[in-house]
């Protein structure tokens, strides 16, 4: 049996490890609703909000630079490589970085919810390449919460 071919999210030959900003966009397996609304994060939504946050601590010259915690996705800016003073050379992949976050979220949710599946495999990423492109990607990610019960009718 031959199995689909899968389209390939990423661009080919770009070295995700590189100084850069990225737009990423993580799902709930099958879009469920488990982090509660934008305004008033569920027990789940606050357990990805903070290891969202958190990401910084665990990696030198990584910050999260704008970033909405919706019902059933997590819209954020990834900054990689924001060493002011370039004492660091190497950094952790986005792919790394958004692989670490997902299971360590999920970690902790099973701690309440141990067979509840968290996440859609892989997440969406775009690489952010200029000043209108972050202006536009940071009033999508500030309107999205606005435009929730429309996006909701596409879900």
């Amino acid at each position: 049996m031959e199995l689909p071919n899968r389209k390939k999210l990423r661009l080919e030959g770009f070295d995700y490890s590189s100084e850069n900003y990225y737009f990423v966009t993580v799902c709930t397996y099958n879009k469920v609703k488990l982090f509660g609304e934008p305004s008033n994060l569920s027990n789940f939504g606050k357990i990805a909000k903070e290891d969202l946050l958190s990401i910084a601590d665990h990696y030198n010259g990584i910050k999260i630079d704008k970033y909405v915690i919706m019902p059933n996705h997590i819209h954020a800016i990834i900054v990689i490589g924001c060493d002011p003073d370039k004492k660091i050379r190497e950094f952790p992949s986005l792919e790394t970085v958004m692989g670490l976050y997902k299971s360590g979220v999920s970690r902790k949710i099973h701690v309440y919810e141990p067979k509840l599946k968290i996440w859609q495999k892989s997440y969406y990423e775009h690489i952010i390449r200029n000043d209108k492109d972050y202006a536009e990607i940071w009033k999508y990610i500030d309107y999205n919460p606005i435009k929730w019960e429309e996006d909701e009718l596409y879900i």
